[in-house]
């Protein structure tokens, strides 16, 4: 059986990642003998820019066979965590990356595998940051450097990857449906012919404000949108749209971060889930519309059209153009959307976490 260590956020730690990283620790450990570790400290309190980020509906919580070592900003919990999977003799260290902020500690652990022997897989949600700077992406490029072997989930990461780092090898799998998310307990009334669907961080790059114009063109038509997440950046424009124009009558924002339970019962009552990103590299808010049977519509950017299947799964159009998604919102309004409940299906069925626990493993040995 292969022997695998594996780094990143794990449950109680909150959002798509933990989430993800947790799933894959318990894919891979049915499959592997697995040593797992993950942090203390995730961020200083001033980078993080949510209320906390571990999950309340968590608190206390601790996954079986998982360490919680790391401090991001204490060097001696990096070497601690290092010595703990070396003595799991390890033939393979999985890395998770998601942002700059881990260049110092997560390279200096692929350093520390990479002279000892050890196979090192960086497994990029974001090769490099949605707001990037020069200095960022220079960090990201000494950091995933180290690595001998990479795993993304688009083809577009795959491409930036390829640019930073030269040579690379690279592994491409979809984002697995997330399976662990529960059933609705709750049917939330309808208020619409059209219940639409914006859930996660609201953050710039993500779109809202192309999703509000559209609703502009729309005035006339029976439809509801549904805003659940905690708002990360303040747009002062979009809070003014929100709130001074016909919207409000049309519009519920929910602006926290809400529990499993509650996004099972947000979209259970969706008709559609919409993400009119302004780029994307992976997104969790697909696999999870897929979980509960709901065709996507989203913008044609980044790693998106290779998730979304086109008249199939959902429908895609123009980012950045709230006439064109208007015109797919109308769309949905004259043909059901359960019309795509099949095709969904049958996207998702080739989106599993053993899939990718295996295509993973199958890596041991490469170099």
């Amino acid at each position: 059986m292969e022997r695998v260590g594996l780094i990143g956020p794990i449950l109680p730690y909150r959002g798509g990642i933990a989430q993800h990283t947790t799933m894959l620790h318990r894919s891979l450990s049915m499959r592997s003998s697995l040593c797992t570790v993950s942090f203390r400290r995730q961020y200083p309190r001033y980078l993080y820019p949510g209320k906390d980020d571990r999950d309340p509906e968590y608190m206390g919580y601790s996954e079986p066979d998982v360490q919680y070592v790391i401090d991001s900003l204490n060097p001696v919990t990096w070497k601690k965590a290092c010595r703990i999977l070396m003595n799991c003799s390890p033939q393979l260290v999985i890395i998770v990356w998601c942002t700059f902020f881990g260049a110092p500690y997560l390279g200096f652990m692929a350093r520390y595998f990479r002279k000892r022997g050890v196979q090192v897989m960086f497994l990029c949600h974001n090769v490099i940051d949605h707001e990037a700077s020069f200095w960022k992406v220079e960090l990201c490029r000494r950091a995933l450097s180290k690595g001998n072997v990479f795993c993304v989930h688009t083809n577009r990461e795959k491409e930036k990857l390829g640019q930073l780092v030269p040579g690379a090898q690279v592994l491409v799998h979809p984002h697995p449906v997330y399976k662990q998310f529960p059933p609705a307990k709750v049917n939330l009334p309808r208020r619409a012919k059209l219940e639409l669907l914006f859930f996660g961080f609201v953050r710039r790059y993500k779109g809202l404000d192309v999703l509000v114009d559209s609703l502009s063109f729309l005035k006339e038509e029976d439809i509801f949108l549904s805003v659940v997440g905690e708002w990360w950046e303040r747009d002062a424009v979009l809070i003014n749209m929100l709130k001074n124009t016909s919207l409000p009558s049309r519009v519920e924002v929910v602006d926290r971060y809400v529990s499993e339970e509650e996004a099972a019962n947000y979209f259970c009552r969706a008709d559609a889930v919409v993400l009119p990103y302004r780029s994307a590299t992976g997104t969790g808010v697909i696999p999870l519309a897929y979980h509960y049977g709901k065709p996507v519509i989203a913008a044609k950017t980044g790693g998106i059209p290779e998730v979304v299947m086109d008249g199939v799964s959902g429908r895609l159009f123009e980012a950045e153009n709230p006439y064109a998604l208007a015109e797919v919102i109308r769309e949905f309004l004259h043909t059901s959307a359960e019309s795509m409940r099949e095709g969904v299906r049958k996207v998702a069925e080739k989106m599993t976490w053993d899939s990718l626990a295996e295509c993973i493993l199958n890596t041991i040995g490469r170099r």
